[in-house]
């Protein structure tokens, strides 16, 4: 009996990712793109508030600073891992 139910469940879920892989098959780059931009949109907000922090620190200070430099580098390495794993997952899908 549990044989009978276990292959049902392994046929079924194996029917469910062809259709998920069909569904991604009909998708085109630039939609992937931008469903993977609003997946990640807070990564997104935390880069752009990084951003706008550096520029006003060294906006206050008046020269390049330790904290516009350490709120830069973040912003910078941050945006650097965003683009490269927003790469990969495009072409993961």
């Amino acid at each position: 009996m549990s044989g009978e139910s276990t292959s049902r469940k392994t046929e079924s879920a194996g029917l469910e990712n062809i259709r998920k892989a069909s569904d991604a098959v009909e998708k085109s780059t630039a939609g992937i793109a931008l469903e993977k931009l609003w997946e990640r949109r807070r990564t997104g907000g935390a880069i752009i508030v990084l951003a706008v922090t550096s520029v006003l620190l060294y906006q206050v200070d008046g020269y390049l600073s330790i904290d516009s430099q350490v709120f830069g580098g973040i912003t910078l390495f941050l945006l650097g891992y965003f683009l490269v794993t927003l790469r990969t997952d495009i072409r993961m899908e």
